[in-house]
């Protein structure tokens, strides 16, 4: 019988326990600038073991990002830890995502002529990943990317990729087929993580079609796409909302009504009846993702979605932190900033 890694799960609701809340966040927002953030976490959140060496006094705003999501990383390491569950295949998917993110900078990089910033690479992860991170950012061509990646799976996801005229590569498509090789692996090895396979493929499903709707909704309200050409982009898993309601979807011809007619969908009649400001989508496909994986992990005991849903939460509350210290630094009103936290 395989096990269920009930002592994860539980360790899991430990931690999510101590999450930043709603009066934390307003007291960060009214902080004057990054130190004083800094200083408000290490003093009055689970941040304090995080920030225990710093000197608040001297963080900047790029210090401060890095430990953040640096933390995540370190609390990934120990769920994982705790039963050994690393061994099994699912739960090293933080691993393959951050590889997919790496190469996509590469490329983004290669295709503006900049060199990667050594310093921005996620070093502390080196150790785990298939391929040297420190390497990945020499790479200056696609021809040396893809002769660098030849030992991975990821060679044949893009070996068939061609820079065009201008020896530009289309990031858009190279990240299309990584995120479709990842969803498939999540879908292949769930089952192999002691917990509901199936549970966990119906909210990966949820996730999925969500992703779509504001890759469909940024290609067709800011570039104009065609409906092929954001076909191309969509990807290639479904759930409640079929691959024919996407195209009708993504066929509107502009941005009001593209929102009218998911407004009609499953998920748009879910924001509406949550209060969300349908006509804001990107930040409403946001709060809803939000609640689901909020949702989940309080009544699941499945480990493979316990923990997927945690880090999710985990990285928008990162992504909280670092939207306020951003709108602190750059002036930005609080109600604005306000705006941009996810609870």
């Amino acid at each position: 019988m395989q096990k269920k890694y009930n002592a994860t799960v539980a360790k899991i609701m430990a931690v999510y326990g101590k999450r930043l809340t709603q009066q934390d966040y307003t007291e960060m927002m009214n902080r004057q600038s990054v130190a004083d953030v800094a200083d408000y976490l290490k003093k009055n959140t689970y941040y304090s073991r995080l920030l225990a060496s710093i000197d608040t006094n001297t963080i900047h705003r790029g210090m401060l990002e890095n430990l953040l999501r640096r933390s995540v990383f370190e609390t990934y390491m120990r769920i994982t830890g705790f039963e050994h569950i690393s061994k099994q295949q699912f739960y090293n998917y933080k691993i393959i995502q951050t590889e997919i993110d790496e190469i996509l900078r590469c490329i983004r990089c290669i295709n503006a002529g900049s060199d990667k910033l050594i310093q921005d690479v996620p070093v502390y992860i080196n150790h785990l990943t298939s391929f040297d991170l420190l390497e990945l950012a020499k790479i200056n061509s696609f021809s040396d990317l893809l002769e660098f990646i030849r030992k991975t799976p990821y060679y044949v996801v893009l070996k068939n990729i061609s820079p065009n005229e201008d020896g530009k590569v289309d990031v858009t498509r190279c990240e299309t087929l990584l995120r479709n090789y990842y969803i498939n692996m999540l879908k292949e090895t769930a089952d192999s993580g002691g917990g509901d396979a199936e549970q966990f493929n119906r909210f990966l499903e949820a996730e999925i079609d969500l992703i779509n709707v504001i890759n469909s909704y940024r290609l067709t309200a800011y570039f104009g796409e065609s409906e092929e050409e954001i076909e191309k982009d969509m990807l290639t898993f479904y759930g409640r909302i079929t691959a024919e309601r996407h195209r009708e979807i993504y066929s509107a011809p502009n941005a009001e009504e593209f929102i009218r007619r998911f407004s009609k969908t499953y998920y748009g009649r879910q924001m509406i009846r949550n209060g969300y400001d349908i006509s804001n989508i990107e930040q409403s496909v946001r709060r809803l993702r939000h609640k689901y994986a909020r949702s989940v992990l309080r009544r699941s005991g499945s480990a493979p979605l316990s923990v997927y849903a945690f880090f999710f939460l985990l990285e928008t509350e990162v992504q909280n932190i670092i939207s306020i210290i951003e709108g602190i630094r750059y002036g930005v009103e609080s109600n604005m900033i306000a705006s941009l936290v996810i609870t």
